[in-house]
């Protein structure tokens, strides 16, 4: 028998001779953020990796293991829920084209919002010899009717079908005017139906801008389909008519009112074939009814190339989370959310109004009737160009100087000007047509910003109502103005009221206004919240 402390023969170590004998193979535990690495191993000195001077022993080939599964409560960090907001490089051109789709998508509304601005010029004295009470304040009458409707439809009809519907509406009305002559009962029914049209594409179309919209143009495509559009509406009106020869007014079939109806019913056409082909549903809304694939396919076609990229998945996180923001709110805490925004918003809306209202229409009309020895026609083509100047300026500069600035030099420079004009009106009325023109410049200086501050300051449920409601407020500034009757008197009393009330809106500004360039839906809300906001 063998001895107990024999041991039998061992057979030689494979690979070099000076290979340590096998030893059994201990391995670490598997490594997680935030454990202690493990004690050091001991019993044989660390070996270096293959192929820094110790190659493996031969006869062992490389093994190969699952990576190390977490343990069962191990969470894995999450992202940080604050967007990083970063402008493309490029200039302004290539992003413009870009975001092209953007803008088209409400291409209907801005149609009907031109055709809507040569109403309010019509209406507040840039016309021919209607002057009927009910026949000045139609438009307007019509637009409280057409945004009261649109506020209960509210995300209840898709906006393209409300687009449509209110460019047949132009059209008809711009057929019926473009028809007649002379005929009251028409130019009245044309006026209300216009203006129902423009109320009811008001609301949906200043949202969906807003929603469709990168953060880095919001304040451009806003400003463009709103007032720049109603003012090109208004320019157009102002210098037309008054380039028609007064003798024309009663001697030719063809008035300045037919070519008001014209130019309606084109807009009407133009904005049926637009509406049709390059309308786009908001993708917050898609996200809202649980459609997120509608949604990816809504921002895929909002930007060229029509391609899913990566810029397509931040943006719908995005909206995921101005949504998450808003879904919590109950309707009264949505509406006590609107009420700061909604008081700011109304005030200089209804400060808007009173710059193009019919006083100051009549006072330019004053003045150069005073003046009957020069040509009145180069001050009225000036009126209507240099407010259609201080809209494009500024409609081109927001992104880069912002909301705020703009509306306190507007309204600081327009204060004190109102108190100049107001100072002049009497004979022989030196200088008012000057600072009338500077005024008109100055005011769609102030004025533009306000478009971008709709579609940023309500709370999503409650938003296109609100829009609405403020569209409300404006248009019965202009209602009730246009129902006054035009005195001396009362043409200096209005010039000194807007002058303080331009003033205050400048004081009020500085420390109620928010500063929204640069921002997302969602940043642009937080800001609204409370009277006090002091930021540049």
């Amino acid at each position: 028998m063998m001895n107990d402390k024999q041991m039998p023969p061992q057979p030689p170590s494979y690979g070099f001779t000076s290979a340590p004998p096998p030893q059994p193979m201990v391995y670490p535990p598997p490594q997680y953020e935030g454990y202690a690495p493990p004690p050091p191993q001991y019993g044989y000195p660390p070996q270096p990796p293959p192929g820094q001077g110790y190659p493996p022993a031969a006869g062992y080939p490389p093994q190969a293991y699952a990576p190390p599964q977490p343990p069962p409560n191990f969470q894995q960090p999450q992202p940080h829920p604050e967007a990083v907001l970063v402008v493309p490089a490029g200039g302004w051109y290539s992003r413009n084209q870009k975001n092209k789709p953007q803008s088209n998508s409400a291409s209907v509304a801005a149609l009907i919002f031109i055709s809507g601005g040569m109403n309010i010029a019509w209406s507040s004295g840039f016309r021919s010899a209607y002057s009927s009470t009910h026949i000045r304040i139609a438009w307007f009458i019509g637009a409280i009717i057409g945004a009261v409707i649109s506020a209960f439809l509210a995300n209840k009809v898709p906006k393209k079908i409300v687009g449509l519907f209110s460019a047949v509406l132009v059209t008809i009305a711009g057929i019926v005017v473009a028809a007649t002559t002379y005929n009251e009962d028409a130019i009245t029914a044309g006026l209300y139906l216009d203006g129902i049209a423009n109320g009811l594409v008001f609301a949906p179309f200043i949202a969906l801008v807003g929603e469709v919209t990168v953060f880095y143009m919001r304040g451009l495509n806003a400003a463009t389909v709103d007032q720049l559009c109603f003012i090109t509406g208004y320019m157009v009106q102002v210098i037309y008519t008054c380039s028609w020869s007064s003798s024309s007014y009663y001697n030719n079939s063809f008035t300045p009112d037919n070519m008001k109806g014209v130019l309606s019913a084109v807009y009407g056409i133009l904005g049926i074939i637009f509406g049709a082909l390059l309308c786009i549903e908001s993708p917050v809304i898609e996200l809202a009814n649980g459609e997120e694939q509608k949604a990816i396919d809504i921002l895929r076609r909002l930007q060229r190339p029509y391609t899913v990229t990566n810029e397509t998945y931040e943006q719908l996180a995005e909206h995921k989370r101005y949504l998450a923001q808003n879904k919590d709110l109950t309707v009264g805490q949505s509406i006590v959310r609107a009420i700061p925004a909604f008081l700011r918003l109304c005030f200089l809306r209804a400060l808007n109004a009173m710059s193009l209202a019919s006083y100051i229409t009549y006072a330019m009309i004053v003045a150069n009737i005073a003046n009957f020895h020069s040509s009145s026609l180069g001050w009225y083509v000036g009126f209507g160009l240099c407010r259609w100047f201080g809209n494009f300026i500024t409609t081109f500069c927001m992104e880069s100087v912002g909301r705020k600035k703009p509306i306190l030099i507007g309204l600081l420079v327009c204060g004190g000007i109102s108190f100049g004009m107001a100072s002049q009106l009497s004979w022989p009325f030196s200088g008012i047509r000057t600072m009338m023109l500077v005024f008109q410049f100055f005011a769609g200086v102030a004025f533009t910003t306000t478009s971008p501050y709709l579609t940023e300051g309500y709370p999503l449920g409650v938003k296109q109502h609100f829009i609405a409601f403020t569209f409300i407020v404006e248009m019965l500034v202009f209602l009730i103005i246009g129902a006054c009757t035009w005195s001396f008197t009362g043409g200096t009393n209005y010039f000194y009221i807007i002058g303080v009330l331009y003033l205050i809106g400048f004081i009020a500004g500085i420390f109620c206004l928010p500063e929204t360039k640069g921002t997302t839906l969602r940043q642009a809300q937080d800001k609204f919240k409370g009277i006090s906001s002091r930021g540049f």
